[in-house]
């Protein structure tokens, strides 16, 4: 008996019917699909970089409240004039080593600017519609 080396097409050609329509069929949903969808070419991992500079200062490093018509007497290690925004006065106590809280005293209460009270400890708060306070947490 003879052994017939037969090559794989040709055995599937003559065993397995397999219609023309399914591989026009697969090709349009290809088309549809995208090509993209099925062979994804990003990366699995990005490579890993240097950081080349420190971190970026513009990351708070505290977190100081804002407590409206309240104010905090006493304690006071300075104190200057600014614009009528509370938030410029407690930029400046978080950009300052020795400040624990701050008031912020409204235009037209002690005078026709606005004033900053930057406050070397947190004194206890009392309500007055006068002032914007927070304490450095």
């Amino acid at each position: 008996m003879k052994l017939k080396m037969v090559a794989a097409w040709q055995y599937a050609k003559k065993n397995f019917v397999f219609p023309r329509n399914i591989i026009f069929f697969g090709l349009a949903l290809l088309l549809i699909f995208g090509f993209s969808t099925i062979v994804n070419f990003t990366p699995l991992a990005q490579p890993a970089t240097a950081q080349v500079a420190p971190l970026s200062t513009t990351i708070p490093r505290y977190v100081v409240t804002a407590e409206f018509g309240r104010d905090r007497p006493g304690s006071d290690y300075t104190s200057f004039v600014t614009s009528a925004s509370a938030s410029d006065c407690q930029q400046f106590c978080i950009n300052d080593n020795s400040c624990s809280a701050y008031t912020y005293v409204r235009p037209g209460v002690q005078g026709p600017n606005a004033i900053c009270y930057l406050k070397s400890v947190a004194p206890a708060s009392n309500p007055n519609d006068c002032c914007v306070s927070g304490v450095k947490l």
